[in-house]
């Protein structure tokens, strides 16, 4: 009997050096990833930017064929491989098979005495793991007889300003990485041959661990997870930033931070947390209350939900700008007044942080304390209001000055076991008033908040479910300043 020998890509090759069980599941049980939004957005966002590539590129021929037809891909792009350099000089998707394994290349620049391989990426520059991507293309172009002498990266100019509409002159850069590359090859027929053994058999035995999200996160996890012993409540892991200090309490055999003796931890954020858990009692610093209760009156309360896209959407953006197109504002003129809440979504598909921006100064006075949670990314919104809305620049910088994070306050202040070592609002909000909670929102999480706003730009809603996400778009939002207000 024939021993099964399935095919390799470039993609399960990238699976197998992250986790070898990854790449036995992607082979023999493929129904069981999961893909989540973020990554079926980061795929789609890819895709239209290697789209928008080709035509950057000066256009070529493309290989119709999808990657499920992998005979008939190869046989189309010998085809136009037999053709004159002059009549087919780029080709994209091209598909090329070596030792068993198969790649598509984006995109394949016929020179006069030798090939150019271009891998594009929808990053703003080449990291480890494309440098990895490309190098396993070159080897099977080489391997099938292809002259590739010069590597690139195609990916995003950061510096790149959308000027004019439907011109993208300048968004591709082109990165060589011909000699990271070529340092690689030596190593890959090693790679694929062991690989090959994986795949061939039985499934390995392989617990989850900090691999799992590196490079990228795995689809796998959760099938893994359900199949292995049941962690404890508070694993050790739980701790931030953990690192080493956790890698060496594994290998103790520590399981359950409770277990954990008191003289294990250095780090003193780590001791609160480790005591903390181990006794079930919040650990609550009185300076955080004295702190709170120093800043003086009015007292704002302010949050903004933002959206970033690789290939800009509109005029005056930079890929992956972070851009708001929501705010909420709740508004305290004193400890007994009743808090007055203000906000804006902006669904006009243009740049929306003008529009933003107006309506902000209207409710946000020009005196008192702006509290938000992670100061840095509300700074960095209203630095960039400020550069799009001249005649409130002053102002707008001014709320910058002004800005309180309550999160360094908490994250040294406070701590509730079950925070499980996350300082995020969603986490801390709670454990401190238990009848605050994002749970059972249509709109959750911040990712939630794009996927909606994505979907009203589009106008693909019926006017009865674009009502509904419109109105949990701004209770989701709402709630973020709520929770400071509780927390404050």
């Amino acid at each position: 009997m024939t021993r099964y020998q399935p095919h390799l890509s470039k993609t399960r090759i990238q699976n197998g050096r992250q986790c070898h069980k990854r790449l036995w599941l992607d082979v023999h049980q493929r129904a069981l990833a999961e893909w989540g939004e973020a990554s079926q957005l980061r795929l789609a966002q890819g895709t239209a930017f290697g789209e928008l590539a080709q035509a950057l590129l000066g256009g070529g021929h493309l290989v119709e064929a999808d990657h499920t037809q992998s005979r008939e891909a190869q046989a189309e792009t010998q085809r136009l491989l037999a053709r004159p350099r002059a009549r087919a000089p780029q080709i994209f998707e091209a598909a090329f098979e070596h030792e068993r394994v198969r790649v598509r290349v984006d995109v394949l620049r016929r020179e006069p005495r030798s090939d150019t391989l271009i891998e594009v990426k929808s990053t703003t520059g080449a990291k480890a793991e494309h440098i990895w991507d490309a190098a396993i293309q070159t080897w099977v172009l080489r391997g099938a007889g292809r002259p590739v002498k010069r590597v690139q990266i195609g990916h995003l100019n950061k510096d790149f300003v959308y000027q004019r509409e439907g011109d993208y002159e300048g968004l591709l850069a082109l990165t060589d990485i011909t000699d990271q590359v070529d340092a690689l090859q030596p190593g890959i027929p090693t790679l694929v041959r062991q690989l090959k053994k994986v795949v061939q058999g039985p499934k390995p035995e392989i617990t989850t661990g900090a691999h799992c999200s590196s490079p990228y996160d795995c689809p796998f996890i959760g099938h893994c997870q359900s199949m292995e012993p049941p962690q404890p409540e508070f694993p050790v892991t739980l701790l931030p930033h953990g690192g080493k200090s956790v890698e060496a309490l594994l290998a103790e055999g520590y399981r359950d931070l409770r277990e954990v003796p008191e003289d294990r931890f250095d780090n003193p954020r780590h001791q609160r947390i480790a005591e903390a858990t181990r006794t079930g009692k919040a650990f609550v610093d009185p300076a955080l209350r004295k702190a709170i209760k120093a800043l003086p009156w009015p007292r704002y309360f302010l949050d903004f939900e933002a959206i970033s896209f690789p290939v800009p959407r509109w005029l005056g953006t930079r890929p992956f700008q972070q851009i708001a197109f929501q705010f909420s504002c709740h508004v305290q003129t004193s400890a007994r007044a009743k808090p007055r809440h203000h906000g804006h979504l902006d669904t006009e598909d243009s740049h929306p942080e003008a529009r933003v921006a107006k309506r902000l100064v209207e409710c946000i006075g020009d005196t008192g304390p702006i509290l938000v949670w992670n100061r840095g990314f509300e700074a960095q919104i209203l630095r960039q209001m400020a550069d799009v809305q001249p005649k409130l620049r002053k102002r707008l910088l001014g709320m910058v000055d002004r800005l309180v994070d309550l999160l360094p306050l908490y994250r040294e202040h406070y701590y509730h076991p079950d925070q499980r070592g996350s300082w995020s609002l969603k986490a801390v909000l709670p454990t401190v008033v238990p009848g605050l909670a994002y749970d059972g929102l249509e709109v959750a999480n911040g990712l939630d908040a794009q996927m909606s706003y994505i979907a009203l730009l589009n106008e693909s809603l019926g006017r009865p479910d674009e009502e509904r996400l419109r109105a949990a778009l701004t209770h989701y939002c709402a709630t973020d300043t709520v929770a400071l207000l509780a927390l404050s």
